[in-house]
């Protein structure tokens, strides 16, 4: 999910319907999260889908709780890895089911 400035919390709902996984969110800078859209990610978070923070701009990473308290959220980051990197490992890895601080991990060593 590609955030922005006025993104609706449906579109995250709409989404989570679909009986996904995981979840890219594809937030601006740090990996923003529009306040709006939070409470929809903690939702889908508490159902067991697996959210990813991750950016979507051309050059640098996101970092751990920097931008959100991904600790209080459970959300894992990206790291160094654009959303389309992000959503293939976050696929590869959940083949096996993961707990958040292991595909923390993962997504850290790859």
């Amino acid at each position: 999910v590609y955030g922005y400035g006025n993104v609706p919390r449906a579109t995250v709902d709409a989404v989570g319907r679909t009986g996904v996984k995981a979840l890219i969110h594809a937030g601006t800078g740090n990996g923003s999260v529009a306040d709006r859209v939070v409470p929809a990610l903690q939702d889908l978070r508490s159902q067991g889908v697996q959210i990813v923070r991750s950016s979507r701009v051309a050059d640098g990473f996101v970092l751990r709780n920097a931008e959100q308290p991904d600790d209080k959220y459970d959300w894992v980051v990206a790291h160094d890895l654009n959303p389309q990197k992000a959503r293939i490992l976050a696929a590869v890895a959940l083949t096996r089911p993961q707990s958040s601080k292991e595909l923390q991990r993962i997504f850290w060593q790859y």
